[in-house]
C-alpha cells in the first residue's frame, strides 16, 4: 500500500474514485459529497469537512485489494479422481 503524504492528496484520491484506509480493515470511499467509512461490518458517512477534522492527523494509505490464489489447493480441487 502507498503511504499519502497529507489530507489534499486523500482527498484528491477520494475525488478520483479510489479507496482510502488507515489500517487496511477500514476503507473509505467518496459518494456525493459524503465521505463513507467502511470498518468491521459498520458504516457511516460523514461531510468532507467532518472527515477532514477527523482525520486530519492519521496516516492514509491507498488502498489495493489483492487476491492471493493458492495454486496447490486449487489443484487438488480441480483433480478428477476415478474410482
Amino acid at each position: 500500500m502507498e503511504l499519502l503524504r497529507d489530507m489534499n492528496e486523500v482527498l484528491s484520491y477520494l475525488r478520483e474514485g479510489e479507496v482510502v484506509t488507515c489500517n487496511g480493515k477500514d476503507l473509505f470511499v467518496l459518494k456525493g459529497e459524503k465521505v463513507w467509512r467502511y470498518a468491521e461490518g459498520t458504516r457511516f458517512p460523514m461531510g468532507l469537512k467532518d472527515f477532514t477534522e477527523l482525520y486530519m492527523k492519521n496516516r492514509f494509505y491507498l488502498y489495493e485489494e489483492s487476491v492471493e490464489i493458492d495454486e496447490t489447493k486449487d489443484e487438488a480441487y480441480y483433480r478428477y479422481y476415478r474410482k
